[in-house]
Parts: structure tokens; sequence; C-alpha cells
């Protein structure tokens, strides 16, 4: 079984949210620069531009986050978009949902 740390639960406006699993991941956010949105338990980063957000993709897939798939502009698909505006390159992991306790976890091609 593979070990969730943390994941991406929204990015499709001037902020990247994440869901952290595991409490030492917490450290790694700060270390980029992102808060904590007690309200919704996660944390968030400003990215204003799609560069500033491509530049923070870069950094959660190299710390091996996983980006949700869903619904329209789930974080996986601003992903694609990002990587088809040429601002991101390579694969990345995405998670998504079959009942609130299974998950499906693909890579990106």
């Amino acid at each position: 079984m593979i070990t969730i740390h943390a994941y991406v639960t929204k990015s499709d406006s001037d902020f990247v949210r994440v869901k952290i699993l595991d409490a030492k991941t917490k450290e790694k956010l700060i270390d980029i620069g992102f808060t904590n949105d007690i309200d919704l338990n996660e944390y968030k980063i400003n990215t204003p531009t799609d560069e500033k957000k491509s530049d923070v993709f870069n950094k959660l897939r190299e710390l091996d986050f996983y980006f949700s798939d869903g619904r329209e502009w789930c974080p996986a698909e601003v992903f694609e978009y990002l990587r088809d505006k040429g601002l991101l390159k390579g694969t990345f992991k995405m998670i998504s949902w079959t009942s609130p306790d299974k998950y499906i976890i693909t890579v990106d091609k």
C-alpha cells in the first residue's frame, strides 16, 4: 500500500491548497512558503501567476506530493494546462477517490 503524505486539493484560483496527512510534511510546505489555513485544515500559498503556480507545482512534485484528479479544473488538470503552456515538464502523480476511504494512484504520461 502506498503511503500518502500530502496532496493538492485546489489550484484553480490564485492559491494552491495542500492537505497533509503526515505531520512531518508541514515543515516542507512552510519551507516553500505555505501557511496554515485553519478553517480548512490545509496549507495554502498565493500563486497569482501561472509562472508562480508552476514553480510551486514543480516543488510539490519533487516532494512526491499527489495532485487531485476529479472535476473540471482539478489540480491534475491545472498541471496539464501548465505543462501544455510549456511551464512544466514531465510526469506527475494523480490521486482520485472511489469512496471516502479508497483511492487510486496513477502517473500521468
